[in-house]
């Protein structure tokens, strides 16, 4: 049996091909176009599927992670895609032309659940915490997505953190991690501090938090000041989370973990001085898996859900 693992972002939508070990066959990107969106990606699959000579009857079925707010397979928020209420599920069918297995999760749940099933030790309990324009999260409990009673479960990035700056955040509240900790959060840092520190970097209206933290890797006292209060603001968070959730790891993805072992080790240095005694050795690691993880993750998903049908005789 082959599987399908869909990852549906705002500007593409990537599709994994993959074997029923979890190995990838094939993968490729189409654009996406709201209007037309299920009906271009379903036609994608089908023309792969007949120019390699594939049957429905071959597969298993199909994974999606999109980005909105999803419970029980119901896109319950999803604006940038003109999604409220709407059955994913019902309609892929529809588009597909046939009653497929489908199953869909919010697109940093589906990651996150990818990141957990392809590292090395299979943890039980993950939490992922994506760093890019916001904030993003994915709770893995006991080998299970979390998406909680309104599908916001892992929504890390809201998170009341700060009580110092007091910026406001684009969900209407003020404080929130992802007003300090995202990418937008550390060039709103930089600027804030641009008259009260001495600095190399140049203030343009197109500075990048890459930029800043490129610069706080040469030691520039704004970069470095900023870049601290970022990752302060990430440790108090996990530290939070940690006595919640007591998780075997938490894994920090998105394009700010593009930075490496230097933003990792900033963030470990801040969590250890914030978590209790006994949180403190929680593995913090880095990624694997990167702008994959969605597909990786919608596989390993169907891969799960198919194992424990063969063994339960039940979806």
């Amino acid at each position: 049996m082959k599987l399908f693992g869909i990852d549906i972002g705002g500007t593409s939508i990537k599709i994994g091909f993959f074997e029923e070990d979890g190995s990838l066959i094939e993968q490729w990107q189409i654009p996406t176009h709201p209007q037309y969106l299920l009906e271009e990606l379903t036609q994608s699959i089908k023309t792969y599927l007949s120019k390699n000579e594939i049957s429905f009857d071959e597969i298993y079925g199909y994974g999606l992670g999109i980005p909105g707010i999803v419970k029980d397979g119901i896109a319950l928020s999803c604006v940038n895609l003109g999604w409220v209420q709407t059955d994913i599920k019902k309609e892929f069918r529809r588009a597909l032309g046939y009653e497929a297995n489908v199953y869909v999760f919010n697109d940093a749940n589906i990651a996150a659940f990818g990141e957990a099933s392809y590292l090395k030790e299979k943890p039980s309990t993950v939490v992922f915490v994506t760093l890019g324009t916001g904030v993003g999260g994915g709770i893995i409990l006991n080998h299970e997505i979390l998406e909680g009673t309104e599908g916001i479960c892992g929504e890390i990035g809201h998170m009341f953190i700060d009580d110092k700056y007091k910026f406001k955040c684009g969900c209407g509240n003020v404080g929130c991690l992802e007003t300090i900790a995202s990418a937008t959060g550390i060039v709103r840092l930089a600027f804030y501090y641009k008259d009260k520190l001495p600095s190399s970097l140049v203030f343009h209206n197109s500075l990048t938090a890459k930029e800043v933290i490129d610069a706080a890797k040469k030691e520039d006292p704004l970069a470095i000041h900023v870049v601290d209060e970022a990752c302060l603001a990430l440790g108090r968070a996990l530290s939070s989370i940690a006595v919640l959730l007591n998780p075997d790891a938490f894994i920090i993805g998105g394009g700010l973990s593009n930075a490496g072992s230097f933003l990792l080790q900033k963030i470990k240095e801040n969590y250890q001085k914030t978590c209790i005694q006994q949180a403190k050795n929680i593995n913090l690691k880095l990624a694997g898996l990167k702008n994959n993880a969605g597909i990786y993750g919608a596989c390993a998903y169907l891969i799960k859900k198919k194992h424990e049908v063969e063994k339960n005789g039940k979806c």
